[in-house]
């Protein structure tokens, strides 16, 4: 009975450090990492030879998976967190970059966007809490392609969407703020691109979607 009595009044001094607290979030916070290489859509592609010959072909629901997709993100998040948690605001700029490399061809893509995040946190003590936040944001997608290793290149600038929801923890270490957060991101965009191969000229009108986990970790200062 004394060990009972004593495991219990343990786990009841453990537990009690868990009890929600009472928080003002407000962060600034870089953060850096890597998306899913998922992408997906579907194309059309028409071929012009030297001789005017037009050849046409398209395919559905393609996989286009990249070598890599890495996030870059700046955040300013707030907050008041009470003893049932509380509601999570957020605004910010990200920077995604994919690559793509099949030997022949090489393709490039960036996009800037802005984002809103609006979700709820919950503070496990005063040092560290929890959020879970949907977003979404709105950009450009700069595109680029080369093909056989040629210096002909084509760039364009065309809409970015991305919507999702990100779960994350953090920990206050007198002002400065560390964290880790797992995105899951959908971002959306529709190039359209003309480029030589040897003789022949090729347009293509293209989507792409990128979806799935990503692994981000945070870090600034709370003010």
């Amino acid at each position: 009975m004394r060990l009972i009595a004593s495991t219990a009044a343990l786990l009841s001094i453990a537990l009690s450090s868990l009890h929600a607290a009472d928080l003002d979030v407000s962060d600034l916070r870089l953060s850096a990492g890597i998306l899913s290489n998922d992408f997906k859509g579907a194309s059309s592609t028409t071929v012009t030879g030297g001789s005017d010959v037009t050849t046409t072909s398209t395919s559905s629901n393609e996989g286009r998976d990249s070598e890599h997709n890495e996030r870059a993100e700046l955040q300013y998040v707030g907050g008041h967190l009470g003893y049932g948690g509380g509601f999570i605001y957020g605004i910010g700029v990200a920077v995604n970059h994919a690559t793509w490399n099949d030997g022949a061809q090489n393709a490039h893509v960036t996009t800037p966007s802005a984002d809103l995040l609006l979700g709820y946190g919950y503070a496990f003590t005063h040092q560290w809490h929890a959020e879970l936040t949907p977003f979404g944001g709105i950009g450009r997608a700069y595109y680029s392609v080369s093909d056989n290793g040629t210096s002909t290149t084509s760039n364009n600038w065309n809409k970015y969407f991305e919507y999702g929801v990100r779960l994350g923890t953090y920990f206050d270490l007198g002002g400065l703020v560390l964290g880790v957060e797992v995105p899951y991101l959908v971002g959306r965009f529709d190039p359209t691109y003309n480029y030589n191969s040897g003789a022949n000229q090729v347009s293509v009108s293209d989507n792409r979607r990128n979806q799935g986990f990503g692994l981000l970790v945070s870090v600034g200062g709370r003010f």
